[in-house]
């Protein structure tokens, strides 16, 4: 259908939960009325648990199912992203780990499959690539290969820049060049975070200074002391804002209360999630179904959540609703400048998703349903 109709007795609407009706045509919202007198449309979202939401936009997700980003081809990349669109994730910014920079540029130019299919398949849009690593910092590798660290410096950071397809950039604000290097990512337009780091509150201050406006997966990968260096400038420092991983695996309850009550819209949900590698590396999943992924050391290397089950599991363990899922719709588009994603509004590309307690049960991309 070029143009069609949605009545959704419960939608998320400029932040607020309440009823809606939805015109859509050539893949734009051209109309949206918020609290309808009588629910109308060509679809009607009645289910009583579920809300009509922007499409979710994961910041961080290396893998999918079979399918490892770091040695995908367009093929299998595009595989990649009908899942995700099936879960409701309408865009995404592929993630990589620390590598050799050439292999990090070899892969980008193998999998890099556009924003939207060449196709025509309804699938995730792929918004460029986040590459966590390797300017990271040795006492924070976790699941990363430390060998494979390095120093910002230009010959080293400008090969991801010139492939025009990298959007975020997670470095350690410490590392030798790195304020300068931050400011060559705002030049060119890529978003600096800082993540596996043990920068302190000063160094994300000048961090800040010089263009760092995202945290990556705030309390892993770091010192966990909340009123100091990382932790503390994701509460105090609100030019930032700050990936979060509310799986239950990687963040409990406790932490997971803490960061909607202290972050508030600053709060962008990420997964985090894998396939069957990360990077180069094979992981295991837990035997026991909870959705961890490990190194065989031992070390938690990710989880097998989707974005729909990362906001369920949040919601469950004392995250608000309509908070969860502004955390994956609007703040992320912001922080990425995507006016056209995020939000149901008129001019806004229809990307949709009816969200239930058990995940995602309908996605629409660019007002294209996505088959499952």
């Amino acid at each position: 259908m070029n143009s069609f109709s949605i009545g959704a007795e419960r939608a998320l609407i400029n932040g607020e939960l309440t009823s809606a009706s939805i015109e859509i045509s050539h893949g734009i919202i051209t109309k949206v009325i918020s609290a309808p007198s009588t629910l109308a449309g060509d679809i009607l979202l009645k289910e009583s648990d579920g809300v009509l939401s922007p499409g979710f936009i994961d910041l961080q997700i290396n893998g999918i199912a079979d399918i490892n980003f770091f040695d995908a081809d367009k093929k299998e990349l595009e595989r990649a992203l009908v899942a995700l669109a099936q879960s409701g994730v309408t865009a995404c910014t592929p993630s990589m780990i620390s590598a050799p920079i050439g292999e990090l540029v070899a892969a980008i130019e193998a999998s890099d499959c556009g924003e939207v299919s060449p196709a025509g398949i309804a699938r995730s849009r792929h918004l460029g690539y986040h590459i966590e690593g390797p300017f990271l910092a040795d006492d924070f590798s976790r699941a990363h290969d430390a060998r494979f660290f390095l120093d910002p410096i230009p010959q080293h950071l400008d090969p991801l820049l010139e492939t025009g397809r990298v959007s975020i950039i997670t470095l350690a604000p410490e590392r030798a060049r790195a304020l300068d290097a931050i400011a060559a990512m705002r030049e060119a337009g890529v978003i600096a975070s800082a993540g596996h780091s043990g920068a302190t509150f000063e160094q994300m201050v000048d961090a800040v200074a010089a263009g760092l406006s995202l945290i990556t997966h705030l309390f892993n990968g770091m010192e966990k002391n909340n009123s100091e260096g990382i932790i503390r400038a994701a509460s105090e420092l609100r030019e930032l804002t700050v990936g979060f991983i509310a799986d239950g695996i990687h963040n409990q309850s406790e932490q997971i209360k803490w960061a909607f009550e202290t972050l508030g819209d600053r709060l962008a949900l990420v997964t985090d999630a894998l396939g069957p590698m990360l990077g180069d590396q094979p992981v295991e999943r837990d035997a026991q179904g909870k959705g961890g992924a490990y190194r065989k050391d031992g070390t938690l290397a990710g989880s097998t959540f989707t974005l729909d089950k990362v906001i369920a599991r949040a919601v469950e363990l004392g995250a608000p609703l309509q908070q969860a899922l502004l955390s994956a719709t609007r703040t992320p588009a912001r922080l990425l400048g995507r006016a056209d994603l995020g939000e149901i509004k008129v001019g806004a590309l229809a990307d949709l998703t009816f969200f239930s307690n058990s995940g995602s049960i309908r996605t629409w991309i660019g007002g294209v349903e996505v088959a499952r």
